[in-house]
């Protein structure tokens, strides 16, 4: 259905264009003087006498086979209905055909009063067709909003065709077509129409205006609720079409109730239904916001109308604005109406209608001022329009981006919730924490309902904006907030920045909170393990000691390792080759007592520095195998070999004990201790159980050199 409108509306424009070219032409541009007579604004033509130039003055037109015609403003007026009455308008309907009727001629003459004010006749032969390049602005204008209004109306209606508002739309959209261009053909004419072509496209003009006002009236009938019957609304279009026919038939007491009355009770119509609509939809967000584009369109639309148009008319200036400029406007409306009945980001109309009405307030302000500064103060054009937007820029624009950024600060996070996304991070009971949780979503959203639902990666809205997905993080379960402030407004895109902020807010807390309780049960690993292989690795030399003074060594050895591993004082590192004499030293005693020989080998270079971290790990490997040689393995000796070179550590300790079944092995807490602690420093570990155990470990220094670089700069 959209293919079909956009091809009849790119017929219609094509015709349209066909009709505005396929007229003489004489090759001027004609503009109204103060004085009523029509002066030359420009020529486009260069085969033409130079005495006819912009500036000069036309006072009539002629044939030979015509006689001579004196011309005044009124024959280049864009609208015929602004005429007082009806003899007015026949009076110019006929000029225009006899007009037209010279213009056809092959041979015409121009009488004009040049710039220098001297009287001459020129002749010319005016050219059959007129150039497209040669049509103004507003001819282009007008031919957009028609072609703009149609295919808008249709585009909503594609994606509802089953329904009556989009129906309607898309006819008042065909009825701005024919409207708009209609009035592009003969508001832009060059001088002259022929008498029927203009009759017809006044007509058109006039059917189109009353159709889309009737269609507007329809609309707002059946949507969002629908509060008229069949028969009433074809009471609607036949009302319209008996009116229509009386003002083009000239029965009306007046021009200008035949050529106004009808809008201005249509409009009256309109705004009644808005009324009526709001009131059937106070309970539905989505209706409401819809109504609110129709409002929002329909106030800027009129408020533009009354003071580009109509407030000057009332006293006594020219209208700021063409009606080519009005039509512009009218599209204004229908695109509000347009994204009312396609639902079209409705959650941001409050957004909208601040930028909308700013802007507008703006133009206001500035037309306002500088017809002020014209009419009241009486400044030159020029300097007063800069004078009026100097102002603008200076007192204006700040107070209205103070009045934009305090609006945007409502859809912040508020600086009050940041202790209770601490609160909630920190609660560890989940459904008090999930609570909390709600309850600050109330106290930023006040939502009318929340539920729990399907896990979502993102906020997001849904239904219009009835709906806001917030997602789950951990024991935060995904919820959907349903209609904002109680179900007084929709959702907006705000309130999806500010919702993923809060998430990302929390998740970030909840993510810090775990981590740490991660650091508490790896730090309480690290104790317990460091305990069953230091201590008690040192517990058991003291129990394998005779000598009561050796006792007393161990004993303060131990409780030194104690409180190394209660302030876990690893961040001082210190030099491998003091490390490993101090653990050979151990592990000699140890095995001694226990009755076993050391074979002990280092090759490295001996400032090498390893970390304390790294020098625990080492000690604490070291004392876990010593402690299982001398309880497990029935061995006679202990070999131990460590190589320092390229950043590296390697550690190999083997025993001649029993050794260990491959096939089967049954790692105790102690070897478990040690693999962990071997891959917490990035090293790997085997271990064979053939011809005896056999450990080799590799370690990587990693930034002990650096540490051990500092503590020898001391």
């Amino acid at each position: 259905m959209l293919v079909v409108l956009l091809g009849l509306s790119t017929l219609a424009v094509i015709g349209g264009l066909y009709t505005a070219v396929n007229q003489p032409w004489i090759g001027v541009i004609l503009s109204p003087g103060d004085d009523g007579s029509i002066v030359i604004a420009r020529v486009h033509r260069t085969d033409l006498d130079p005495e006819l130039s912009a500036g000069a003055r036309l006072n009539a037109i002629g044939s030979p086979e015509t006689g001579s015609m004196t011309i005044t403003a009124i024959d280049i007026i864009e609208e015929p209905d602004t005429l007082s009455s009806y003899p007015a308008l026949n009076e110019f309907r006929a000029r225009q055909a006899a007009l037209a009727n010279i213009q056809d001629q092959t041979s015409v003459w121009l009488d004009v009063t040049t710039a220098a004010g001297e009287a001459k006749r020129i002749s010319l032969a005016p050219f059959a067709t007129r150039p497209a390049w040669s049509l103004p602005f507003e001819f282009w204008l007008q031919v957009f909003v028609g072609y703009a209004g149609l295919a808008v109306g249709g585009w909503v209606w594609s994606l509802r065709r089953r329904e009556w508002g989009p129906f309607y739309l898309a006819v008042a959209g065909a009825a701005l077509m024919v409207s708009a261009l209609s009035a592009a053909i003969y508001g832009t004419r060059e001088l002259s129409l022929p008498g029927e072509l203009l009759l017809l496209l006044s007509g058109l003009n006039h059917a189109g205006t009353v159709a889309f006002g009737a269609a507007t009236i329809c609309l707002l009938a059946v949507y969002p609720k629908r509060v008229a019957s069949n028969a009433q609304l074809i009471a609607v279009w036949i009302a319209t079409a008996v009116a229509a026919g009386i003002s083009i038939a000239q029965w009306a007491p007046s021009q200008s109730i035949g050529a106004y009355a009808l809008i201005v009770i249509q409009f009256v119509a309109i705004g009644a239904l808005i009324v009526v609509q709001l009131f059937l939809s106070r309970r539905n967000p989505v209706a409401r916001a819809a109504l609110g584009w129709f409002g929002l369109s329909i106030l800027a639309g009129t408020s533009v109308f009354i003071f580009a148009i109509a407030a000057p008319l009332l006293i006594g200036l020219e209208p700021q604005a063409s009606q080519a400029q009005a039509f512009g406007v009218i599209l204004l409306i229908y695109a509000g109406l347009a994204l009312g009945v396609a639902r079209y980001r409705l959650f941001d109309l409050g957004i909208w209608a601040f930028r909308l009405g700013s802007y507008l307030v703006g133009a206001i302000l500035l037309v306002g001022l500088d017809a002020f500064l014209i009419y009241g103060v009486a400044v030159e054009r020029i300097p007063a329009f800069g004078i009026a937007l100097l102002v603008l820029g200076l007192v204006y624009l700040p107070i209205r981006n103070a009045i934009g950024m305090r609006l945007s600060s409502r859809h912040s996070v508020a600086p009050q919730s940041f202790p209770q996304l601490v609160e909630i991070a920190l609660e560890r009971r989940p459904d008090r924490q999930s609570a909390k949780w709600q309850d600050l979503l109330i106290e930023n959203f006040n939502p009318l309902t929340i539920e729990t639902v399907a896990p979502v990666s993102k906020a997001a809205l849904i239904d219009d904006g009835q709906g806001l997905l917030i997602p789950g993080h951990l024991n935060l379960p995904p919820l959907l907030l349903q209609f904002a402030n109680s179900g007084r407004r929709l959702f907006s895109v705000r309130d999806v920045e500010r919702a993923q902020h809060l998430v990302d807010l929390i998740s970030h807390a909840l993510d810090s909170g775990d981590a740490r309780e991660q650091g508490v049960r790896m730090e309480r690993t690290r104790i317990a393990r460091d305990l069953h292989d230091n201590i008690g690795a040192q517990l058991l030399r003291t129990l394998h000691t005779p000598d009561l003074q050796r006792k007393d060594v161990i004993v303060s050895e131990t409780l030194a390792d104690l409180r190394d591993i209660i302030s876990n004082a690893q961040g001082n590192g210190m030099a491998l080759d003091e490390v490993l004499a101090e653990l050979r030293y151990e592990t000699n005693d140890r095995l001694a007592l226990a009755g076993l020989q050391l074979s002990w080998q280092f090759t490295g270079m001996a400032e090498t520095g390893v970390s304390a971290r790294l020098a625990h790990t080492l000690r604490s490997v070291v004392r876990e195998c010593a402690s299982n040689t001398i309880r497990h393995a029935h061995a006679t000796q202990l070999c131990i070999e460590i190589v320092e070179r390229s950043g590296v550590i390697e550690l190999s300790v083997s025993d001649d004990g029993k050794g260990f079944d491959e096939a089967d092995p049954k790692p105790g807490r102690g070897l478990n201790n040690i693999h962990s602690r071997i891959l917490g420093d990035g090293g790997t570990l085997s271990i064979t159980g053939t011809q005896g155990t056999r450990l080799h470990a590799r370690f990587p220094l990693a930034e002990s050199g650096v540490q051990i670089e500092k503590l020898a700069h001391r």
